[in-house]
């Protein structure tokens, strides 16, 4: 849902986070609700600006209670360096929250300030944790993608996320019917898992605008440094992009059946042809007529 235009980034307030909302409201908890939603908003206005520093805009940002998500507008996984630091930046701005409001006796000590506290501390030290839609996940994308690619990268962060969401589904569900006190658990979980799902479902658009700004990025620098591939005219050509690698710009060089250079072909030319053909498209079929 909707809910304001800032700077021009579009904040939108996911179902998850109208329905905390809603909860705290029946329990007469409204200031509870503003500190919630200040500090996520300044969570993610640290992403805002490290980004925007370091030459990513943001399109979009969609709050979520344990943090927000962005939606990149430009170098989309390009530059895993941008986005280690622009991924880090939201859980250092809640931790340094939580340690300016503790240490520095800035307002006298309430029920809310140690709110505030312990909501900041658990916003920065749970994005820390390692897999999507968190922080911590991004972290980890950027990290693997320089050693196998953007597409296996946030495939393996999405399917840890998954996997976190149902260990605390099933957490919350032995606590509450045990001891009664599971519940937050398991909204957490499933909205990790839902979150990470919805990652996955998106994957193959975020790859192909990955493929499409890297191509920007070459035009923009003048120059790229280059990765080859050595492939058969059969390989499919979705599966020979899900090789590329951020900062580096990928050639495949085709051989015939007996191990001879049949041609080169750029990751523009593949991109083209996949798209034309879909995901059956072989890299044969980029070769001029004479090889067939």
């Amino acid at each position: 849902m909707r809910f304001a235009r800032i700077a021009g980034i579009e904040i939108k307030i996911n179902i998850f986070f109208l329905i905390i909302a809603i909860i705290y409201g029946f329990l007469g908890l409204g200031v509870e609700i503003i500190i919630i939603f200040a500090s996520v908003i300044l969570h993610e206005i640290a992403h805002t600006i490290v980004g925007s520093l370091l030459g990513i805009k943001i399109a979009e940002i969609e709050m979520f209670p344990f943090g927000g998500q962005a939606s990149l507008e430009s170098f989309h996984g390009l530059d895993p360096v941008k986005e280690i630091f622009t991924a880090m930046a939201g859980p250092i701005c809640s931790l340094s929250v939580a340690a300016v409001f503790y240490f520095l006796p800035l307002v006298p000590f309430s029920e809310q300030l140690e709110f505030l506290i312990k909501l900041n501390l658990t916003l920065g030290l749970f994005n820390f944790l390692p897999f999507l839609p968190l922080d911590g996940g991004r972290v980890l994308r950027a990290v693997l993608s320089k050693s196998i690619g953007f597409k296996k990268a946030t495939r393996i962060a999405a399917t840890i996320g998954k996997a976190a969401g149902i260990l605390m589904v099933s957490g919350g569900a032995y606590l509450t019917y045990y001891y009664f006190s599971g519940a937050n658990l398991i909204l957490v979980g499933i909205m990790l898992f839902w979150s990470a799902h919805q990652e996955g479902k998106l994957l193959m658009f975020s790859f192909m605008r990955f493929l499409v700004r890297k191509k920007g990025e070459l035009s923009a620098r003048g120059f790229l440094p280059a990765r080859q591939i050595v492939s058969s005219p059969e390989a499919r050509i979705k599966n020979l992009l899900a090789e590329t690698m951020p900062t580096y710009y990928m050639l495949v060089v085709v051989i015939d059946k007996n191990h001879e250079v049949a041609g080169i072909l750029s990751e523009a030319e593949l991109i083209e042809q996949l798209l034309e053909e879909g995901p059956a498209a072989q890299a044969g079929e980029c070769l001029p007529p004479s090889f067939h």
